[in-house]
């Protein structure tokens, strides 16, 4: 049995042990009995908002519906319940089996980054475990029937096509995925200072973002939907929700600015939004003077800090809006071991911040679990200095 576990395989450039594969197999298996298992649950927010919205595409043809507004959602969302409408009678499984998809595909991109940087594929089959593994991912889609592995799914991709050295791909994803959702853009920041850094991106391509968003609604459009309308979603849902957050534990808890109290939402939320700029700003003045080796593990460091601070900062984050956090995390923890607990404590967040809308209770306020994530959000930054510290080299 040894000799056959431990029998190397060549698939492609990847050098694998039966026993890997055999892992990966059960991995992929026993994640889909979980999330198959999940599948009959139905949240608030399918009933609320799902659900209709795949009756009206039933009742207005399938993708022929796309000709006027059904949701506030982008249209390649928009054209994948199309999809489901043709492929299955079931709203909730079909739209919930979209998620389960990109868990996996998700959890690829993990396993190909963590590869690329460390070389070590056991611990890129562990990093692909954690992400299919994880709580939020599986309680996001399968059990919530939320959607957010999607944009975060080309998010993850981009990263592995930056660390290829690939900036024309690596952008590209980064469109697919802001024409998903506005929060894609959460990670922009971590390329600009990348371009300032000369590494892998190159100005130009960042044009590649609005392109692909524009690119994608064409079909609507060409079914009938305004083309004004269409490029003018993501503004409507910027003034959609007034507080300074809907239950995502940030500063603006702090602040008493959480939904549904509203004291000083406008004034504080202009601030907020000018002291993240302010905020990511200082991050790329010393990074762009700063002589420093940019290692792989210093890199996501950045990437994590910039995003869970950008989150932290921002006002009107929902609950959900950590997700990408939590993935990055992953990474993290993965490139170094000692760090995996911090990567947990971020996800713990997480848990904490979805159990309102899942089942209406808050298990820790609001206001301490703030707190926490502010004390995880400073240990992140502190390892960034000390990796940069012992990275920089003289002028």
């Amino acid at each position: 049995m040894d000799k056959v576990m431990f029998h190397e395989l060549n698939i492609g450039n990847l050098k694998i042990k039966v026993v890997d594969l055999s892992f990966i197999i059960c991995l992929f298996g026993f994640s889909f009995l979980i999330r198959w298992k999940l599948m009959p649950v139905e949240s608030a927010d399918f009933w609320g908002f799902l659900e209709d919205w795949m009756v009206q595409i039933r009742q207005g043809g399938g993708f022929k519906s796309l000709d006027h507004q059904i949701s506030n959602y982008t249209s390649p969302y928009m054209y994948l319940m199309c999809l489901v409408s043709y492929l299955t009678e079931n709203n909730l499984y079909g739209l919930k089996m979209i998620s389960v998809v990109f868990d996996y595909l998700a959890a690829a991109a993990v396993f190909l980054t963590v590869y690329q940087l460390t070389e070590n594929v056991r611990r890129a089959i562990m990093g692909m475990a954690a992400l299919l593994l994880c709580p939020t991912v599986i309680l996001d889609g399968a059990y919530w029937c939320q959607c957010d592995i999607i944009y975060t799914t080309f998010l993850l991709f981009a990263l592995y096509y930056f660390f290829k050295d690939n900036s024309r791909l690596c952008l590209i994803f980064v469109g697919i995925s802001f024409a998903f959702k506005l929060q894609a853009l959460f990670l922009v920041p971590f390329f600009i200072i990348m371009w300032l850094k000369r590494k892998t991106i190159k100005i130009m391509d960042f044009l590649w973002i609005p392109a692909v968003y524009v690119i994608s609604a064409l079909p609507a459009w060409g079914f009938g939907r305004d083309f004004k309308e269409l490029m003018g979603i993501y503004f409507d849902q910027a003034n959609t929700y007034p507080w300074g957050t809907l239950e995502y534990p940030n500063i603006y808890a702090l602040l008493g600015e959480a939904m549904p109290d509203m004291r000083h939402a406008g004034e504080v939320s202009g601030a907020g939004t000018f002291m993240t700029i302010i905020l990511l700003g200082c991050i790329a003045y010393y990074f762009y003077v700063k002589k420093m080796n940019l290692t792989g593990e210093l890199m996501i460091t950045l990437a994590l800090f910039t995003t869970a601070l950008i989150v932290y900062s921002l006002p009107h984050m929902h609950e959900r809006y950590g997700f990408l956090v939590d993935l990055l995390a992953i990474i993290y923890g993965m490139l170094n071991r000692k760090k995996l607990p911090a990567a947990c404590g971020f996800i713990l967040i997480s848990v904490l911040s979805f159990m309102p809308y899942l089942i209406a209770v808050h298990i820790v306020p609001i206001q301490y679990v703030a707190i926490a994530l502010l004390g995880l959000i400073i240990y992140i930054g502190y390892d960034l200095y000390r990796q940069v510290q012992e990275n920089s080299t003289a002028l």
